[in-house]
């Protein structure tokens, strides 16, 4: 399985390499420069889209088709493109929160504006919800990929989303203004360390939704004819 990860590597090193420097040099100069960590941010899913992008190579170089002539399972093949991308969404947070700190040290000691610095919760939980979100459109595209192609796969990913969108809009329409209210005002009352572990535990969530996506991929890895 080692070969598998040399492979993904190769492919982000050689073809990708550029990329990846040019959109971490770039989000974070916008960043540092404008203050805000919006930007920063965004590396989460940058870093997790350039990993997913090697579904692209694989087909190209029709992959697939030679890897089946060699000694590894269809759970090591899906596990290898999972484990990548989980590494590139760490890798996302892990530089997003360098980008961050180094606002904060500008706004500290060169650029006197308290305003503009993070604060630890803050950033914890914004890399939170981000992640979660990145790991919830991963679940949904890899299996996309390997049952229609990377392509098709961008479509179909579309609709389900516009999906989930409207169907979770019906539901917030037709539930009681009461119950709206309530809930609401319960997040507005709700601490911050609270949050943070509702914050949490929606993370786990989502990595179980992933876990449960990688099952799936692999069923249909094992049924595809390449």
């Amino acid at each position: 399985m080692k070969g598998l990860f040399v492979k993904e590597l190769a492919i982000l090193t050689t073809s990708l390499k550029r990329n990846v420097l040019f959109v971490a040099l770039f989000y974070g100069f916008i960043s540092v420069a404008s203050r805000l960590p919006y930007m920063a941010y965004a590396l989460a899913f940058v870093f997790t889209l350039i990993c997913l992008s090697t579904i692209s190579f694989d087909e190209n170089s029709h992959w697939d088709t030679y890897v089946r002539t060699m000694p590894v399972t269809p759970a090591q093949i899906i596990g290898c493109k999972y484990l990548c991308t989980l590494g590139g969404l760490v890798l996302g947070m892990l530089a997003a929160t360098g980008i961050i700190a180094i606002i904060n040290l500008v706004c500290t000691v060169w650029v006197s504006d308290p305003g503009a610095i993070s604060f630890p919760a803050d950033v914890a939980a914004t890399l939170l919800v981000c992640g979660g979100m990145v790991l919830l459109f991963a679940a949904l595209l890899l299996p996309l990929s390997y049952k229609f192609n990377s392509v098709n796969a961008r479509s179909w990913l579309f609709l389900l989303i516009a999906g989930i969108v409207g169907l979770g809009g019906l539901l917030i329409a037709i539930l009681p203004a009461e119950l709206r209210s309530g809930f609401i005002t319960l997040l507005n009352n709700t601490d911050e360390a609270s949050a943070l572990l509702m914050l949490a535990a929606l993370f786990a969530v989502m990595l179980l939704v992933y876990g449960i996506s990688y099952r799936v991929c692999v069923r249909i890895y094992e049924k595809k004819e390449y």
